[in-house]
């Protein structure tokens, strides 16, 4: 019995350990993204100032 209750624990922690894992992995390729969206510069050619600011003639 004590074996069973051995096995099973290690199995639910390698369940949760992979869970958390996962779970980091998936955040990190987000953050990874946002930043790439960050450095990208799809309107950089436009004259709208960043952040609404209006401009000075």
């Amino acid at each position: 019995m004590k074996k069973v209750t051995s096995i099973l624990a290690v199995a639910v922690m390698a369940l949760g350990m992979a869970t958390y894992v996962v779970e980091n992995t998936a955040s990190e390729f987000d953050f990874m993204n946002d930043i790439s969206k960050a450095l990208s510069c799809s309107d950089c050619s436009t004259e709208t100032p960043p952040r609404g600011k209006t401009m000075i003639s």
